[in-house]
């Protein structure tokens, strides 16, 4: 409205001008000049108002995925001149949606202080995200005209760490050698070598509170046990190019990171080993909340990218885990080599456990075999696995 105005006062001082020259008129050619000057000085302080400005941008190093994020922006004037109000827009990254962004509250920058707005947004997709430069929009006091400028600015760097998804699996008895007792917490307790102290949990013993960390923290912390390698979790994704199918926001990769935060919290709490073939190397013996943070972030950055089938994971995975581990393995489109592949390894004392992630409930067709698809359910199931279907639409908001 503000342009819309402006052109209009401009096309009118333009025509009285015409008209006072045609019809010979000085007090009308008068008008159109004040009108025109008028015009031209709020034009000239509508380009002062974005200029000689520096800006600090502050933003969190890493937030959840649909955390809501607040961003402050600083700003200083370099030059001794009243502004009159400016507006900051952000640049944040084309490849991270985002939703609830609001609008920087208008500022008027001074030479002697600093000022501070902030906007603020929640990003939908997990990722590891950076950018720079902003722009600043600014008018005259009447609000005739309108100027935007471009600034460059220090880079911000934001990770965005997947949420879980909560799920519940049936994990066969006969799947692992210790796996089970991990699932029914029978691997924590006395004679077991401790690893660390975690947050007291419903169903945790208070023969094992750590009292002096308590004592400290003024939290109830109990004591975490080695479970052995009897009990060891792996999990091995399907990063194949065209394997992530879906939206920008909701896609079977985006629900395999969900799952495995979820499931992966879930073992830590109950003393089992977590571990990630191919996307680790050696095997963390970090406490419960120092391994998790370590989930959050590997999977942060997780793409599907790779040139490799998941059955070569397999493979390989089944030379570096221990006898007795079961390993997971999450797909979404058909590897016609996996069940022979599965039957392969079954000999090393390697348990694994298909999780499937059927594509098409997200897109409505496509140029892939979903592993999902009954027939290749039923050649898993020949393998000797206990595939399991796994939901692929995202949480509810409110769940979020």
């Amino acid at each position: 409205m503000r342009n819309v105005a402006g052109y209009a006062l401009t096309i009118s001082a333009g025509f009285m001008a015409l008209v006072a020259i045609m019809l010979d008129s000085p007090a009308l050619f008068y008008m159109s000049t004040a009108l025109i000057a008028t015009i031209l000085a709020c034009r000239l302080q509508a380009w002062l108002a974005v200029k000689g400005l520096r800006f600090e941008r502050g933003a969190p190093e890493s937030v959840r995925v649909g955390d809501l994020v607040t961003v402050d922006i600083t700003v200083w004037s370099d030059r001794r001149i009243r502004r009159p109000l400016v507006t900051v827009v952000d640049n944040l990254p084309n490849n991270m949606p985002v939703a609830d962004r609001t609008i920087s509250l208008p500022i008027a920058p001074a030479f002697d202080l600093p000022i501070e707005t902030q906007y603020q947004f929640r990003p939908l997709k997990r990722g590891r995200y950076r950018w720079t430069g902003l722009l600043v929009e600014g008018t005259d006091a009447l609000g005739l005209a309108t100027r935007i400028k471009e600034y460059g600015t220090t880079p911000a760097e934001m990770t965005v760490l997947p949420r879980p998804f909560p799920v519940s699996i049936d994990i066969p008895t006969a799947a692992g050698w210790g796996i089970s007792e991990a699932e029914s917490g029978q691997t924590r307790g006395a004679g077991l070598e401790p690893r660390g102290v975690r947050e007291y949990a419903s169903g945790d013993s208070l023969r094992h509170v750590h009292w002096r960390s308590t004592a400290k923290t003024g939290q109830l912390l109990v004591k975490e046990f080695e479970a052995g390698t009897h009990a060891s979790a792996a999990f091995l994704f399907q990063l194949t190019k065209g394997s992530d199918i879906g939206g920008p926001v909701h896609s079977t990769l985006e629900a395999m990171c969900g799952h495995v935060v979820f499931l992966a919290e879930m073992f830590l709490r109950q003393g089992a080993h977590v571990e990630f073939p191919l996307l680790e190397t050696g095997r963390s013996f970090a406490s419960h909340g120092e391994r998790s943070n370590e989930i959050y972030e590997l999977l942060a950055g997780l793409e599907a990218d790779q040139t490799t089938a998941v059955s070569d994971g397999v493979a390989a995975a089944a030379a570096d885990l221990p006898p007795g581990s079961i390993l997971f393995v999450l797909l979404s489109v058909r590897d016609p080599r996996l069940p022979a592949m599965i039957t392969h390894v079954a000999g090393r004392g390697l348990a694994v456990v298909p999780l499937l992630y059927d594509p098409r409930r997200l897109v409505a067709a496509g140029r892939f075999e979903s592993a999902a698809m009954p027939e290749y359910v039923q050649a898993l199931r020949s393998a000797g696995t206990h595939p399991i279907l796994m939901p692929t639409e995202a949480p509810n908001d409110a769940d979020r």
